[in-house]
This record gives structure tokens, C-alpha cells and sequence, in this order.
């Protein structure tokens, strides 16, 4: 997706009755995209964390509160997947930056999005920046 698209989240106060909004909403929760996930993690991601997160991949989600950039919802995408065992994105991001320090050697460069894979299937950027982390 275009760094200039929206995905916008649209729930206009339906009532829980209304079983289509609500399967949306799980949909959400599934990818990490809900509001309370979004919210949960912009209240975390400090500049220390954001800077080592890359926007790449995700676009920026418009909700009734607000909108959410690619970074916070590549963050909360990763967060809700693969980083709840590490119980803050603080730790998650630090044992990703880790990764990357460490084991370095061990990625390939892959040429048709120039970005590096670890063999566990992590992603990042050669500057170091986290597209996706599996840990």
C-alpha cells in the first residue's frame, strides 16, 4: 500500500446488536487495529521506540478519536501478533534490535524490496529499522 493511503476505521456508536459492526470490530482486535490497541500503543511508543520502527507496509488508520500513523499501526499489528510474550513494546523492540545486532550475518538481502530477512522471518530495513519482528 501507497504511504499516501487511509484506511479509515468507522464505528458510528452501533449497537452491539448489530452483528456486522461487530464482526468488524473483531476483525480489528485480530489485526491489532482496534482503537484501544491503536490507543494503547501510541500512549507507549516514545521516540526512543518509534525510531527504530519502520512505517513500511502499513498505512495510517482514521478513527472516530483521531488518526493513527503507519508506525503506530506496525507496531500494534506486531505487538498483538507475535510480541504480547515480551509484556511491553519496550522489551519487544529491544530484543528486535537485538536480533538485528546479532545475527546480522545471518540475513539475506532480498532484492526485490531491498530489505533484510532472518531466518526466523523478521524483517528490517538496513538501517536497522523493524518492518516486521517474529521473535
Amino acid at each position: 500500500m501507497s504511504a499516501n493511503q487511509v484506511e479509515s476505521l468507522l464505528y458510528g456508536g452501533e449497537a452491539p446488536e448489530n452483528r456486522g459492526a461487530f464482526q468488524r470490530y473483531l476483525l480489528d482486535v485480530q489485526r491489532g487495529k482496534s482503537l484501544l490497541q491503536l490507543k494503547a500503543v501510541a500512549a507507549d511508543l516514545t521516540l526512543e521506540i518509534r525510531r527504530w520502527w519502520s512505517p513500511r507496509s502499513f498505512t495510517r488508520v482514521q478513527t472516530s478519536e483521531g488518526m493513527f500513523d503507519e508506525v503506530v499501526c506496525n507496531v500494534s499489528y506486531h505487538f498483538h501478533k507475535h510480541g504480547r510474550k515480551y509484556g511491553s513494546l519496550r522489551r519487544m523492540t529491544e530484543q528486535a534490535t537485538r536480533l538485528f545486532r546479532e545475527s546480522r550475518h545471518q540475513a539475506r538481502f532480498r532484492q526485490r524490496d531491498g530489505l533484510l530477512q532472518f531466518p526466523d522471518g523478521s524483517l528490517f530495513e538496513l538501517d536497522g529499522r523493524i518492518v516486521t519482528f517474529v521473535g
